[in-house]
């Protein structure tokens, strides 16, 4: 099992992963425009818990993955928010005093383009529909396969009762 785990570790090192916080209601940076939170983390692995091996860990690699991003969907004006890197060298000693995995976060605020606002506003949108849409089922009494049923609202059988 150790072996099969100490192969998979360097498989998810050096990864990248994003997220976006880009519904906000509304409400408007300290500036009058909308703002969106970006969250870039990277996962990456040391050698004897110092030394770089796989994977860009950095607090300047990290601006740079995060902004790329940025960059790329034509947003500008960052701020960052925090920071934070993390050495788990203590995970499963020794194995992890000789290959260490480091994760590494950075979150951005940043002002958005006109196409990412745009897009946001179209993905509220649809979410605003299917939230409708699930009120009018859940009003006229249909509930989905598989779906929830509130406590109280089952017959003497078990069953959920016709309205």
């Amino acid at each position: 099992m150790l072996r099969l785990a100490s192969l998979a570790l360097p498989l998810l090192a050096g990864c990248s992963f994003h997220s976006s916080a880009t519904h906000w209601n509304g409400v408007v940076g300290q500036d009058g425009n909308p703002i969106f939170v970006k969250s870039t983390m990277n996962l990456a692995m040391n050698l004897l818990v110092v030394v770089p091996i796989i994977g860009r860990t950095t607090i300047d690699e990290m601006m740079d993955e995060s902004t790329a991003v940025i960059a790329e969907r034509g947003s500008n004006y960052v701020r960052v928010i925090e920071t934070s890197n993390e050495n788990y060298w203590y995970g499963f000693p020794p194995l992890t005093w000789i290959i260490t995995p480091v994760i590494t976060t950075v979150n951005v605020e940043y002002r958005p383009s006109k196409q990412e606002i745009a897009e946001a506003m179209a993905a509220d949108a649809n979410f605003a529909n299917r939230m409708e849409r699930l009120k009018q089922q859940e009003e006229a009494g249909w509930v989905p396969e598989g779906g929830r049923v509130e406590k109280g609202t089952t017959d003497a059988s078990g069953s959920v009762p016709k309205r």
